[in-house]
């Protein structure tokens, strides 16, 4: 399998790797490097030239491809959360739909390794339906992933619909971020949004100055396309997050608690990771008409 990769998709700043049962793909050049893996399309790593690691992943975490990857950022598609039966309608797939959509589960295919502008380097990953997701997932689509590396680190997610009937979508870039000290850690960007406290039965309330992570903290920010700023004081950065076609914006940390029910997650880990999302959720899910698609598309950067 490595090889035949290789081969199909030689570049001199891409290499192909096994890790356990999971394969990896490195990206390096002069902007940086990033590290993804083929199963769930998840990236694992993104360091800029001279500066910090921006992704966390636990020190536990299991590559076996018997779950998800803990950390990193997994792809939730076609759904956020728990699956909501009014994207289909009931149907009898439903007792095969996992948290979080199908993606995140699935082996994605590499489709392109290439070049592009300004010395940076790209890689696209695809998903189309088997035999395993139509289980799930009963109607035709593909969802490509492109990972660019460059000055900055973008991902674009493209979502389309092969079937012959409209369905409702919500999706995340479900990025776990590194940080210093997640407690009392400061976000800016989402001052004056409404959000949805899942923490406080799903109430809404709006955000007032800057937020101040408190643990544990599970807000879906709606109606929200800023960039949101991540004050990492602690790392002397602060990490930029900017979005396309994501109108959702989610902040998730475990806390103590919440780390003790991840069997893949050090009970201590909560402490120095934060989850800030780019996504289309809740109020801003959105239907995906037969034969169009979608794409929504996240860059980070980090600034001294």
């Amino acid at each position: 399998m490595l090889t035949d990769l290789e081969q199909r998709f030689s570049h001199p700043d891409v290499r192909f790797t096994l890790r356990d049962q999971l394969i990896i793909i490195g990206l390096s050049n002069r902007h940086g490097s990033a590290t993804l893996t083929t199963h769930g399309a998840t990236l694992l790593s993104y360091q800029p030239a001279n500066g910090q690691e921006l992704i966390w992943v636990s020190e536990t975490a299991v590559y076996d491809g018997s779950k998800p990857v803990r950390g990193g950022v997994p792809i939730c598609w076609p759904w956020f959360g728990p699956y909501d039966p009014s994207a289909l309608g009931a149907d009898p797939t439903d007792a095969a739909k996992k948290g979080h959509g199908i993606a995140r589960y699935e082996l994605w295919q590499v489709a392109a390794v290439r070049s592009v502008d300004n010395d940076a380097t790209q890689v696209e990953l695809r998903l189309e339906p088997t035999d395993a997701i139509r289980q799930a997932w009963p109607l035709p689509f593909m969802l490509k992933l492109i990972v660019t590396l460059g000055e900055q680190l973008t991902l674009e997610l493209v979502g389309e619909n092969r079937s012959d009937r409209d369905w409702q979508v919500s999706e995340a870039f479900h990025t776990y971020f590194k940080v210093a000290e997640a407690d009392g850690l400061v976000i800016e960007g989402l001052e004056g949004c409404d959000y949805i406290d899942k923490g406080r039965d799903g109430q809404r309330f709006t955000q007032t100055g800057p937020l101040r992570l408190t643990l544990p903290m599970e807000r879906v920010f709606v109606d929200h396309a800023a960039d949101v700023v991540i004050d990492d004081s602690g790392n002397q950065r602060r990490i930029v997050m900017t979005k396309d076609n994501s109108a959702s914006t989610v902040v998730w940390s475990p806390g103590p608690g919440g780390a003790k029910g991840f069997a893949d997650m050090p009970d201590d880990q909560y402490a120095c990771m934060v989850c800030v999302e780019a996504a289309n959720a809740l109020d801003n899910t959105y239907i995906l008409k037969a034969g169009e698609s979608h794409s929504m598309k996240m860059v980070l950067a980090q600034k001294s």
